[in-house]
Parts: structure tokens; C-alpha cells; sequence
């Protein structure tokens, strides 16, 4: 009997959570979105999708190859722009440049800190200081400094941030830089959450699980430690076991990431997008099986857990 109304109150649960959920904010054609990373992948896919929504898109990419390409496939309302956001007089600029796009009159509805980098596979003792800084620059420091100098114009606006973070900001994956950038982001995301609703702006996570986007394509995660074992020395190759584990170790995580990346990026697109234009947005976006069934319970399991499956043997 006690299962049966426990099993009836997660139903009631679900279902009220569902229907809050479905309202939309009104008047979408006046509303201006920032979106960072639209080089490729989730931010690509997120600002032609919002386009076509009527949403005044502003979409940075960070080499001019990609914002002419994007530019070319947005309709005249929306814009693509330069910005890098680990260097702050490149955001500086793309500041300036959002304020000559929108009108005075109106405010800034949406910034989706999308931009990021992956991390340096292998042991931590292999990679410098400045290797760990790069990721940090871009996927931390970056989003926090964007955020900082969007602030005014979200106030404005009682706008919405949505920071992506990652189910690697939940469970760690051994990887130089990346779940440590991700920890950060929830927690700056949970901070500036509390501080921020008092100018009726709200904030929202996306925590992706493994998809096919080029932060997971095999050239980019394998050739950094292919290069960096290269130029480890004959002892300390052979203390990581050396290069029959090397390699095996690279299979494992190549089989791991074929088996887990979904390839259908438009979940995540499609919670970025609930997140801007929800009447009630959710605080946080668990996207893809691999997150809701896997990482997220695991991530509520004992340390000893979570160190035995990710052991590196």
C-alpha cells in the first residue's frame, strides 16, 4: 500500500512539474539573445533555432570563417559577431557592438554563456600549469567575465542568464581542466541565482551528457596526450605503464565516448531554448539518458563508488 502512494505522489509530482512547465513568455519577436560559442555545435544549432522562433539573435563566434557562414544562414533580424571570450577587451567590444544592435529602449532578454573547450586527457602530473589556465580562460573565467559585463544590459531587460555547464560539474572524469571549469560554473550559476532575483533576472543550468559535438570528436580529445606522451620521458612513460597501457587506456575512452555521445544535439538545444522562452523555467537542465539514468545517481553514490568505476587500471 505504501509503495502504491509513493508511486502515485512521483506521478502527481511529475505531472503537476510537467503542465508548470508548458506556459511561453509572450512577445518573442522583441526579444534580443546573446549566445557565446556559435562556432559550431550546441550554440550553432541554438542561434539558427531561435531565429527561426523570432527571437533577435546576436551570435558570437570566435573566427571570422564561422561568423560569415552563420551570418549567412540567419535571417536580417539576427546578428553574428566576434568575440573571444577569455580575452576581455574582445568582449569589451562585442559589449559595444550589442548596444548598437539593440534599441535603447530595450534591454538585453537573454545570454547563453554556450563557449567552451575541452579538457587534456591523461594523468595530471602531465600537463603544466598554463594548460590547466587555458581551459579554465575560456569554459570559467570567461563565462564569468561575459556574464559581469552583460549584467547591466540583462537588468534592463529582467532578462535571463543560461550557463552550460556539464554532468562533468556533477561526476569527475579524469581530464585536465574540463570538470574542474564545470564545478566552477555550477557554482557561480548557483551564486549569482540568489543575487540576481532581486532585478527579476533568473539563471539556468544546462547540464549535458555526451554528445557528438566537437569537444568529444576523437581527433581533438587523443592528438594533446598523443603529443604530450611524445614528449614524456622514457621513465615516466614506463611508470604509466608504458606504451601497450597508454594505448589501452586511449581505446577505452574512445569505445566509452562512441558508446555514450547521443547524436541527437537537439535536446540540448531544445532545453536552452525552454530556459529563455519558459513562462517558469527550470533551474537546472539534465539532458540525455546517460545524464538522468547514470551520472546523476551516481553522483548521490559514496566516493568509493564513483573512484572504483572511474579507476584508471
Amino acid at each position: 500500500m505504501i509503495l502504491y502512494i509513493f508511486i502515485g505522489v512521483c506521478l502527481l509530482i511529475w505531472l503537476v512539474e510537467f503542465l508548470f512547465r508548458i506556459p511561453k513568455i509572450s512577445n518573442l519577436s522583441n526579444k534580443y539573445v546573446l549566445i557565446t560559442g556559435c562556432d559550431s555545435g550546441f550554440g550553432n544549432e541554438l542561434a539558427i533555432q531561435l531565429d527561426g522562433k523570432g527571437i533577435h539573435v546576436i551570435a558570437s563566434c570566435l573566427t571570422e570563417k564561422a561568423r560569415n557562414e552563420l551570418g549567412s544562414s540567419l535571417s536580417q533580424r539576427s546578428s553574428a559577431i566576434l568575440m573571444n571570450v577569455a580575452d576581455h577587451g574582445s568582449v569589451q567590444e562585442a559589449l559595444n557592438k550589442v548596444r548598437e544592435i539593440i534599441p535603447k529602449s530595450e534591454g538585453l532578454w537573454g545570454l547563453v554563456n554556450n563557449a567552451g573547450i575541452g579538457g587534456y586527457g591523461g594523468a595530471m602530473e602531465w600537463w603544466s600549469r598554463d594548460e590547466y589556465k587555458r581551459v579554465l580562460d575560456v569554459n570559467l573565467f570567461g563565462l564569468i567575465d561575459v556574464t559581469k559585463v552583460f549584467t547591466p544590459m540583462l537588468k534592463q531587460g529582467r532578462g535571463r542568464i543560461v550557463n552550460v555547464a556539464s554532468i562533468c560539474g556533477r561526476v569527475v572524469i579524469p581530464e585536465a581542466g574540463y570538470c574542474i571549469s564545470k564545478f566552477g560554473v555550477e557554482c557561480f550559476s548557483d551564486e549569482i541565482r540568489v543575487q540576481l532575483k532581486a532585478f527579476g533576472i533568473s539563471v539556468c543550468i544546462i547540464e549535458p551528457g555526451f554528445f557528438k559535438t566537437a569537444i568529444v570528436d576523437d581527433g581533438k580529445v587523443f592528438a594533446p596526450v598523443r603529443a604530450k606522451w611524445a614528449e614524456l620521458s622514457p621513465e615516466t612513460r614506463h611508470e604509466f605503464g608504458g606504451q601497450e597501457a597508454f594505448e589501452s587506456r586511449i581505446a577505452k575512452v574512445s569505445k566509452s565516448l562512441d558508446s555514450l555521445a547521443s547524436r541527437n544535439t537537439g535536446k540540448v538545444v531544445n532545453a536552452m531554448e525552454h530556459a529563455l522562452t519558459a513562462k517558469y523555467p527550470k533551474k537546472r537542465y539534465s539532458v540525455g539518458y546517460d545524464a538522468k539514468l547514470y551520472f546523476i545517481p551516481l553522483s548521490y553514490m559514496p566516493s568509493v563508488v564513483t573512484d572504483f568505476l572511474f579507476r584508471d587500471d
